[in-house]
């Protein structure tokens, strides 16, 4: 036996080990060890690990491009500079502007807290106030899940291409590829001329009856109160600065978050919070029709991108701004639901088949004339700084369509068109039923929402996670539970492209009948 080679096959390799002469097979002068049974364990063991990682679908540290950012030696992906300028020395200074969680989480607030609010309480009104609740908190969380699955797509882009401030459409074109991203860009644009129509029909009533109401609207044509309405606005963005714009809007949101309190404070006394809760009022077979608007009511999706540039890329904050941001508008809509719906219920002999409660509070006087005037102040504000936020929406997406710019002599030659196409398709198609404004909602919610923030992100995360399992990544899933939490968003979202779909063509009203 040639010990000396036994002793170096010991050194080499600690896992395998001489226990007695019957561990020992000599042949031909060569040592075979047996591996001990423990060691054998685990790596079964790992092996097991490994293949139900690869099932549940976790993503290894190993794929991350850059491990500081895991092990929290380095928390943002980059640095955002602010330069000034010293005149009197002619130095230039930079400094570094860090996104702030608060600024950010406010943001996507203001953001969702949009005009679709109005449609929420005609939207859950059937189905009541305790089952609408439920079915909008399982909304927020689905909507609070595209967002952070729509960031963590947006911190890989930067980190593959070294640009911050990538849009929502680079990132469809980047993951889905050619077919795919003009799907995206036709569910982008539909979405928002959709949410346009309702918007210029909605702005327009609530004008006419404000100048009506005053002794100063004379006798005009059929639409003469939306093309008024539209009109003014699309003039007022021609020609006004941005700046100037800006400092308008922030007013106007102001002026929102006025009205709303409000609202709230003066609408508390009057409803009549036992119906709100009263059994009898409660169908939950009814939310799935409202979910369309639940969803829409919940958008803030095109401003993730930005979000991720605001805060350099720094999951933590970003997780928190996005669960923050969206968490505050879900307990308002709460709390306003609660108020409309019980100020409804609260009137005598009202039964809200197919009626609009907002409309009730407007013209009711049992809830006395000044939550009605509040309640017009805020929607007309509400509408107006949505509008504002769309029509630059949709600037930005031409432009990119076209590959035309967003300022310079060029934009300024095709300006006049660019407006035009923004605005006089929602002019219109808002003068068609006396109802555009909740079915134009409703259409942008079931297939607009859905396909554009519901369907798209779950496929494009999926293909950036799991079609190469090799592929670096700069983070990991914001998500946790690894394939389940895309692959239920992309079933929900299924589920309501059909459902809807076959609403919408009569059939399941007729399958429902057949006996």
């Amino acid at each position: 036996m040639n010990f000396k080679h036994l002793q170096l096959k010991q050194r080499e390799n600690r896992e395998y080990h001489m226990s007695s002469s019957e561990d020992l097979e000599i042949d031909s002068g060569v040592v075979v060890m047996e591996r001990p049974k423990d060691i054998e364990k685990v790596e079964k063991d790992e092996e097991k690990q490994r293949s139900i990682a690869t099932i549940v679908g976790a993503v290894d540290d190993d794929r991350l491009a850059f491990p500081e950012l895991a092990t929290g030696e380095v928390n943002r992906l980059f640095s955002n500079l602010e330069y000034s300028s010293n005149l009197a020395n002619e130095k230039a200074a930079a400094t570094h502007a860090e996104g702030s969680v608060v600024g950010a989480a406010a943001l996507i607030a203001g953001t969702t807290i949009g005009a679709g609010v109005l449609a929420l309480p005609s939207a859950t009104a059937p189905a009541g106030f305790i089952a609408s609740s439920a079915g909008l908190s399982v909304a927020w969380a689905f909507m609070a899940m595209s967002g952070l699955l729509i960031a963590e797509l947006s911190i890989n882009r930067i980190g593959e291409t070294g640009r911050p401030g990538l849009g929502l459409l680079d990132l469809y074109d980047n993951a889905l590829g050619k077919v795919w991203s003009r799907f995206a860009s036709a569910a982008y644009f539909f979405l928002h001329y959709a949410i346009m129509v309702a918007y210029v029909a909605r702005g327009g009533e609530l004008l006419g009856g404000a100048l009506d109401s005053i002794g100063v609207l004379p006798p005009i044509v059929h639409g003469g109160p939306q093309v008024l309405f539209a009109g003014s606005i699309a003039l007022a963005l021609y020609f006004a600065k941005s700046s100037d714009v800006e400092k308008v809007n922030n007013a106007l949101v102001f002026g929102v978050g006025g009205a709303f309190f409000s609202i709230m404070a003066l609408g508390f006394k009057g409803a009549s919070f036992p119906a709100l809760l009263d059994s009898a009022n409660q169908h939950p077979g009814a939310v799935v029709d409202a979910f369309p608007i639940l969803f829409l009511s919940l958008v803030y999706q095109n401003i993730v991108p930005t979000i991720v540039t605001q805060l350099e890329g720094d999951r933590k904050k970003i997780f928190n701004a996005i669960v923050g941001g969206t968490a505050a508008p879900l307990l308002m809509f709460l709390s306003w639901n609660a108020i409309i719906l019980g100020n409804v219920f609260a009137m005598e002999g009202v039964k809200l088949d197919g009626l609009d409660p907002i409309a009730l509070l407007q013209t009711s006087s049992n809830s006395g004339p000044l939550l009605g005037l509040l309640v017009n102040g805020f929607s007309a504000l509400a509408i107006t700084t949505s509008l504002i936020g769309f029509v630059y929406g949709l600037l930005d997406g031409l432009t990119d369509i076209f590959g035309l710019p967003t300022d310079g002599p060029s934009f300024e030659k095709w300006k006049p068109a660019l407006y035009a196409a923004v605005m006089l398709p929602p002019i219109m198609l808002s003068l068609g039923s006396t109802d555009i404004f909740y079915k134009a909602l409703d259409y942008g919610g079931a297939f607009g929402v859905s396909t554009l923030f519901l369907l798209l992100p779950p496929i494009m995360i999926w293909n950036k996670r799991y079609r190469n399992p090799e592929e670096p990544v700069t983070t990991l899933p914001l998500v946790p539970s690894g394939k389940v939490a895309p692959a239920g968003l992309f079933v929900v979202a299924c589920g309501l492209i059909v459902e809807q779909g076959l609403d919408k063509l009569g059939l399941v009203q007729f399958l429902s009948a057949s006996p």
